[in-house]
């Protein structure tokens, strides 16, 4: 599993700043119960007083201890009778299993995860419908029962059985899981499983980019005629890296020589390093092979799953 690291910095920065807001809350607090019991601040003073003692004469420490332990019990006394849970004062981190680092055993922190996940789908979110569109929303009743000329079933017995694969293939993702590729002609479906797609394999906490062919291919042509700074660099390193990439519309893009070598490098990148791309084209096979180099079509041929979609174009309904 790939973090996406532009996004988990993004949630890094929320949970510093959640931790912050944490700490001037138990802050402002103890400052409270400090400005209602004067005594209670010279307790905790006289503590911290005692340690710093011992710190400079060693010898002293167990003396100090058993000080300390004295006023610790005073302390606890004061807060019962001020009706305060004696330790409610010691300083607590807002996640104990990570003690605010966001890292436990060398990991993504469950609550660094967590903001991920969110800001994830809010950045998919502003692309697809995730909350209109996912699996339970999905009604095949909008596609015909009618058996279509040429084809194995009706589209709605077509659109089932390409669902029910969806979702088992979101449900099991990982890095040995296979590409895919969605083509049929607009309006039967591809964008709107493409959506629900993202939302499940988001939501399993893998990086998911999803733009459209032309718009990727403009990030990629920033990048390499050095426009976009490092905003470029980093919407290509994401490309390239995300668990799960999904290329929308492919076909529509001005197929040009950088076009062909930018779209060969980008999918030949990740199929090497075994990351995985789901694309939907209204292409069929022939068109793909008569407008593609035989290089890209070789790959997309024989390298992604084809699930073909047909019937109706329901956007028209």
């Amino acid at each position: 599993m790939t973090a996406d690291r532009a996004i988990l910095a993004k949630a890094r920065r929320e949970l510093d700043r959640d931790v912050s807001a944490h700490r001037r809350r138990r802050e402002q607090w103890r400052d409270r119960l400090y400005a209602d019991e004067p005594h209670l601040s010279e307790l905790d003073m006289r503590i911290q007083q005692i340690f710093i003692d011992a710190l400079a004469d060693p010898g002293k420490m167990a003396e100090a201890s058993g000080r300390s332990l004295e006023l610790q019990r005073e302390k606890a006394s004061l807060l019962e009778t001020m009706g305060v849970m004696p330790g409610s004062l010691d300083e607590t981190p807002l996640c104990s299993d990570c003690n605010d680092s966001g890292f436990s055993a060398g990991e993504p922190c469950e609550c660094l995860m967590e903001r991920y996940r969110a800001l994830q789908a809010a950045e998919l979110s502003s692309l697809l419908d995730l909350r209109g569109q996912t699996f339970e929303s999905f009604d095949p009743a909008l596609f015909s029962d009618a058996v279509d000329t040429g084809q194995n079933g009706s589209p709605r017995q077509n659109i089932e059985e390409i669902r029910d694969f969806c979702y088992d293939y979101c449900r099991k993702f990982k890095p040995q899981s296979k590409n895919l590729l969605f083509s049929g002609p607009p309006g039967t479906g591809k964008t709107f499983l493409s959506a629900c797609v993202a939302g499940v394999v988001s939501e399993h906490g893998f990086s998911v980019v999803y733009a459209t062919a032309v718009r990727q291919l403009a990030q990629m042509e920033a990048l390499q005629f050095g426009r976009g700074g490092e905003d470029a660099v980093s919407a290509v390193e994401r490309l390239r890296e995300c668990d799960l990439l999904i290329i929308d519309d492919l076909g529509a893009e001005f197929l040009t020589p950088f076009a062909q070598s930018a779209l060969l490098d980008l999918i030949n990148t990740r199929l090497i390093s075994g990351k995985k791309t789901l694309a939907s084209t209204n292409l069929t096979r022939a068109d793909l092979r008569a407008r593609y180099s035989p290089a890209l079509a070789s790959r997309l041929m024989g390298e992604f799953v084809w699930l073909d979609f047909f019937g109706e174009d329901l956007r028209l309904r």
